[in-house]
């Protein structure tokens, strides 16, 4: 929502049309309607000032006269005086009008605003204009500046109240995206948000390149590994033509076997790419790990009949929380790579380290080669296919190890073994229910 430069031109552009046009309504009919309200009511006052000199002088005498005009400069805020109605002091026009019998009850200049009103043939009395009110005369003077202040602030206000709510919108979209929604109420600050949003991006676009690495690796790698396996197939598929019915049964139990590696590897392939999708979810709950590791033995051990594999009896009832299946199936992978490359032990101990359970699985094998220990747990990597003692497995039997470790928050290091080959250790955070 990346503003034009050109927008803060516009918006004065359009602001100036607003006001020029309600200048003009302003000119054309508020103005006029003010004006004319503001005479009719300032008639009303004058009116009244008139009325109340008739009150104060009509049954007055000339001793009088002083304190009333006193009294009405208290009253009505305008100065009172008596002066001869002569021409000295009026002109014709008003003394004509003066000696008309509807005088009596005081004259208004309709010009000056002064009031007349006579007292005797040689006396007048003369009130200064009375003052405007200050309502009216902030009526005649502001209120149409009042208007168009109050304009040009409901014009700013619904301005901003339009891009508030576009910022409200957009925060609520942000909120939606995934990796927001943990945020809660505990940031407040848009642009915190949109900085926020800007890691989850940056953490999807890292997350989408090693997507895209590892599929590339998983490519190459299967192309790799399917060739053999078809490789075989082709080879005992031309062989069957020429071989007697003892070959032919030899050459059809290899093309089984192929299939069946093929099928194999099919199938921890789709397993790992399920590791790897972060949608997918854990079934969490607790474990009790002595009897897993018991499990995971009574299945691998048959395999491995020259390989003597121990669980020490130290913690057995340590507990973690974990999905069970995804548990189990990382035991068998390391204890299916222990039994492969060990020569005739194979180690395994549970222990308590503060709040954490570490599971240790170690061979007396040839162990791993110096900076190689991180190569180990990418798909289809065998460092030296010659060591192992079957076929080796599909490449991936680590690499999901590692997918199971880090799907869980735990932590997996590799050291050499104090019985001369790999030593594995997995930590896992313990569990108190």
């Amino acid at each position: 929502m990346r503003p034009s430069p050109l927008q803060p031109l516009w918006l004065a552009l359009g602001l100036a049309a607003v006001n020029l046009v309600m200048f003009l309504l302003l000119t054309t009919t508020l103005r006029p309607w003010l004006d004319n309200f503001v005479a009719d009511s300032y008639e009303a006052v004058l009116e009244d000032a008139r009325s109340a000199m008739h009150q104060y002088f009509s049954s007055s005498t000339a001793a009088d006269w002083e304190s009333i005009c006193n009294a009405l400069n208290a009253k009505l805020d305008a100065r009172c005086s008596i002066v001869p109605g002569n021409s000295h002091n009026f002109s014709e026009a008003v003394l004509k009008r003066l000696q008309q019998p509807a005088a009596r009850q005081g004259v208004i200049d309709p010009v000056e605003h002064f009031i007349y009103h006579p007292l005797d043939k040689e006396h007048i009395a003369v009130l200064d204009p009375p003052p405007y009110p200050r309502w009216l005369v902030i009526l005649g003077q502001d209120l149409h500046w009042l208007v168009a202040v109050m304009v040009n602030i409901l014009l700013v206000y619904l301005y901003l109240y339009y891009r508030e709510r576009r910022w409200t919108e957009l925060e609520r979209e942000i909120m939606k995206l995934p990796g927001m929604e943990d945020l809660g109420e505990e940031v407040q600050d848009i642009f915190e948000k949109v900085r926020r949003l800007q890691g989850v991006l940056a953490d999807a676009r890292e997350e989408h390149a090693n997507l895209l690495l590892l599929q590339r690796d998983l490519l190459h790698g299967v192309a790799h590994e399917f060739r053999s396996p078809m490789a075989r197939i082709q080879f005992a598929l031309e062989m069957t033509e020429d071989a007697d019915e003892a070959e032919q049964a030899e050459l059809r139990a290899g093309i089984h076997q192929a299939l069946n590696d093929l099928d194999k590897l099919v199938q921890e392939l789709l397993y790992y790419a399920r590791l790897k999708d972060s949608r997918s979810e854990l079934d969490v709950a607790p474990l009790k790990l002595g009897d897993l590791l018991d499990a995971c033995l009574e299945q691998v051990s048959p395999f491995y009949p020259d390989v003597r594999f121990h669980l020490s009896d130290e913690a057995q009832d340590a507990r973690i929380q974990g999905d069970e299946r995804l548990l189990k199936r990382m035991l068998l992978n390391l204890l299916r790579n222990a039994g492969r490359f060990a020569r005739s032990r194979c180690e395994i101990s549970i222990r308590l380290d503060n709040e954490t359970v570490v599971i240790r699985i170690e061979d007396d094998g040839v162990g791993i080669p110096p900076g190689k220990v991180q190569r180990i747990f990418e798909p289809f990597t065998r460092l030296d296919p010659s060591r192992s003692r079957d076929s080796g497995g599909c490449g991936l039997g680590l690499a999901i190890v590692m997918s199971i470790v880090r799907k869980h928050g735990w932590s997996i290091q590799v050291r050499d073994s104090l019985l001369g080959g790999a030593c594995f250790e997995v930590g896992m955070p313990v569990s108190r229910d």
